[in-house]
Parts: structure tokens; C-alpha cells; sequence
């Protein structure tokens, strides 16, 4: 009931102009009443300021429930995907153990989802989409692969992976390679799933090839590389470039034993 509270009195600073737009002292009933006419003949513009209205004049629980997530709905039907994932992220919030929740999360999922760009742009839209995903496969398997939704997942992780080795490869081309590195690392530490992974994997092992004294650290990712991906366009190079390093740690030990 706090939550409620709390809820309603954000509603009423952000939705502060329903009442104009509604007509002054409506009941909760009466504009979700008429709210939901309109939203049945998907006018949801006209609707929104109605169950606006209805949740800020909310007298229980069922009714603030109910009034939030035809709000949620109502902008996600009418393709305002950015203010439908706060409003069903608050649904969420309070009422996140309900029979809704499941399709709240997956509609605030596909909101985000709605809203991805390419991989030269930022990913806010990616990560969002595979946190409400990804949580929803966890909390209900069965619910995920109806909505085929472990598909969505790897394609999202394939997205983030891309965009790990995109901003790699462009701190390498204005030669800042520490910050390539952490991108590199990053990458083929959470993403082994992806595409991406494989070339990740290749180009951090050519450059610590390229650093003195981490030789022993490329021929590991070198290794790496012909182990979990066998099949890779990479194998012919990555078998010169072992036995190139190798040989070049073999003449160092030997320099060393002659000292």
C-alpha cells in the first residue's frame, strides 16, 4: 500500500494535466469506463488520459492495478514505445507477482526491442530488451518459448557482442589499445555465444603476439581460439602464428640459459 501510494502521488506530478483534458473531479470508475471504450476501438491516444486519470483517482488497489496497466498498454498499442517501458516498469514494481506480470515484462521487453538501432549507436535499447527477456526465460520457461523468445536472446547477446568488437576495433584504429583491450576482454568473457567472439578472440591474441613478454599469453588465446571454434576461417593463420611464437619463445629461453 505504500507502493500504491507512493505510485499515485508520481502519477499526479507527471500526469498532471489529465484532469484538463478529462474533465475536472471524474471518477476512477467512470474514466476507466470510458477509457476502456476507447481503447476497444484502439483510439489509445484519446484513452491514455483516461486511465491517466483513473489511476491518480484510484481508491484500492485493483483499480490502480488495472488503471496501469491499460496505461502501459495503451502507449505500447500506439507505439510510444518510450513511455510504455516506465509505465509497465512501475506496474512491475508494485504488482510484479501478479497473473500480468508475465505480459507486462514481455511488452516492456518489446518496447525496448522496438527501439534498436545499429551497433554504430548506442545500445541502451539492446540491454533493455535482454534484461526484461532474459528475466522472463528465467521466471517462466514455458511462457519465454511460446513467445520464441530464447531466439530474441541470441540475437540481442549477438547485437551487445557486435558492438563490444565495433568499439574494440575503433579504439585500436586511433591507437588507444588499452581501451581496446578492456572492450576485447569483455567480450570474450561474456560473450562466447556470439559471432563476434570468434574474431574478438583473434585479433586480442595478435595483439598481445605483438607486445613483448605476453607471447605466452597469445599462444593461450591462439589455443583458445583452435579449441573452441575448430572450425574457424582463422585456423590456417593461427597455426603460422603458433609456431612463429613459439619459435620466438624458444630462442628467448635458450638466450636466457646461455646467460
Amino acid at each position: 500500500m505504500k507502493k500504491l501510494i507512493l505510485l499515485l502521488i508520481v502519477c499526479m506530478v507527471a500526469f498532471s494535466s489529465c484532469s484538463k483534458k478529462v474533465g475536472p473531479n471524474m471518477k476512477a470508475d467512470e474514466s476507466m469506463r470510458r477509457g476502456l471504450e476507447l481503447f476497444k476501438k484502439e483510439k489509445y491516444e484519446r484513452a491514455i488520459p483516461l486511465f491517466e486519470n483513473s489511476l491518480m483517482e484510484a481508491e484500492s488497489p485493483e483499480m490502480a492495478a488495472k488503471a496501469q496497466l491499460l496505461l502501459a498498454d495503451a502507449f505500447f498499442l500506439d507505439k510510444r514505445y518510450p513511455e510504455a517501458i516506465p509505465a509497465y516498469g512501475q506496474f512491475l514494481e508494485i504488482y510484479g507477482e501478479t497473473e500480468d506480470a508475465n505480459t507486462a515484462l514481455l511488452r516492456m521487453g518489446l518496447s525496448h526491442y522496438a527501439l534498436l538501432s545499429t551497433v554504430d549507436r548506442d545500445m541502451a535499447a539492446a540491454e533493455g530488451a535482454l534484461a526484461a527477456f532474459t528475466k522472463l526465460r528465467d521466471k517462466s520457461p514455458s511462457f519465454a518459448r511460446e513467445f520464441k523468445l530464447n531466439a530474441k536472446i541470441v540475437e540481442l547477446r549477438g547485437m551487445l557482442a557486435d558492438r563490444e568488437l565495433y568499439v574494440a576495433k575503433f579504439y585500436l584504429r586511433i591507437k588507444k589499445p588499452d581501451s581496446a583491450e578492456g572492450r576485447l576482454k569483455y567480450l570474450i568473457e561474456n560473450y562466447q555465444d556470439s559471432v563476434a567472439y570468434e574474431e574478438g578472440l583473434y585479433i586480442y591474441a595478435n595483439w598481445l603476439a605483438e607486445k613483448d613478454g605476453k607471447e605466452a599469453e597469445a599462444v593461450k588465446y591462439y589455443n583458445k581460439l583452435i579449441k573452441e571454434r575448430p572450425n574457424s576461417g582463422y585456423t590456417l593463420e593461427v597455426a603460422g602464428k603458433l609456431t612463429e611464437l613459439l619459435a620466438k619463445i624458444t630462442a628467448r629461453m635458450g638466450e636466457k640459459g646461455e646467460k
